[in-house]
Protein backbone atom coordinates (compact mmCIF):
# COMPACT_ATOMS: atom_id res chain seq x y z
CA UNK A 1 0.00 0.00 0.00
CA UNK A 2 2.81 2.43 0.78
CA UNK A 3 4.25 1.85 -2.68
CA UNK A 4 0.92 3.06 -4.08
CA UNK A 5 1.35 6.30 -2.15
CA UNK A 6 4.86 6.62 -3.57
CA UNK A 7 3.49 6.31 -7.12
CA UNK A 8 0.80 8.82 -6.30
CA UNK A 9 3.36 11.35 -5.09
CA UNK A 10 5.71 10.78 -8.03
CA UNK A 11 2.99 11.24 -10.64
CA UNK A 12 0.88 13.77 -8.68
CA UNK A 13 -2.37 11.89 -9.24
CA UNK A 14 -5.60 11.49 -7.27
CA UNK A 15 -6.70 8.31 -5.52
CA UNK A 16 -9.13 7.55 -8.35
CA UNK A 17 -6.49 8.17 -11.03
CA UNK A 18 -4.03 5.98 -9.11
CA UNK A 19 -6.49 3.09 -9.10
CA UNK A 20 -7.08 3.56 -12.84
CA UNK A 21 -3.37 3.78 -13.67
CA UNK A 22 -2.43 0.73 -11.60
CA UNK A 23 -5.11 -1.27 -13.40
CA UNK A 24 -3.85 -0.10 -16.80
CA UNK A 25 -0.06 0.04 -16.51
CA UNK A 26 2.08 -3.04 -16.33
CA UNK A 27 4.98 -0.98 -15.02
CA UNK A 28 2.88 0.15 -12.03
CA UNK A 29 1.71 -3.39 -11.39
CA UNK A 30 5.28 -4.69 -11.55
CA UNK A 31 6.49 -1.98 -9.15
CA UNK A 32 3.73 -2.95 -6.72
CA UNK A 33 4.43 -6.67 -7.11
CA UNK A 34 0.94 -7.38 -8.42
CA UNK A 35 0.13 -10.06 -10.97
CA UNK A 36 -2.35 -9.52 -13.78
CA UNK A 37 -5.06 -11.51 -12.01
CA UNK A 38 -4.57 -9.88 -8.59
CA UNK A 39 -7.04 -7.28 -7.40
CA UNK A 40 -5.91 -3.65 -7.18
CA UNK A 41 -6.82 -1.71 -4.03
CA UNK A 42 -9.53 0.80 -4.83
CA UNK A 43 -9.37 4.57 -4.29
CA UNK A 44 -11.20 4.39 -0.96
CA UNK A 45 -8.74 1.83 0.41
CA UNK A 46 -5.81 4.05 -0.60
CA UNK A 47 -7.46 7.06 1.08
CA UNK A 48 -8.13 5.10 4.29
CA UNK A 49 -4.54 3.83 4.40
CA UNK A 50 -3.19 7.38 3.98
CA UNK A 51 -5.50 8.65 6.72
CA UNK A 52 -4.32 5.94 9.12
CA UNK A 53 -0.69 6.88 8.47
CA UNK A 54 -1.51 10.55 9.06
CA UNK A 55 -3.36 9.83 12.30
CA UNK A 56 -0.37 7.88 13.59
CA UNK A 57 2.00 10.64 12.48
CA UNK A 58 3.93 8.27 10.22
CA UNK A 59 3.39 9.51 6.69
CA UNK A 60 5.91 12.36 6.79
CA UNK A 61 8.51 10.18 8.50
CA UNK A 62 8.13 7.41 5.92
CA UNK A 63 8.48 9.78 2.98
CA UNK A 64 11.49 11.47 4.58
CA UNK A 65 13.22 8.10 4.77
CA UNK A 66 12.88 7.78 0.98
CA UNK A 67 14.76 11.01 0.34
Amino acid sequence: MFKMLVLQQLYNISDEELEYQVNGRLSFMRFLGLGLAEPVPDATTVWLFRQQLKQQGLIEELFEQLI
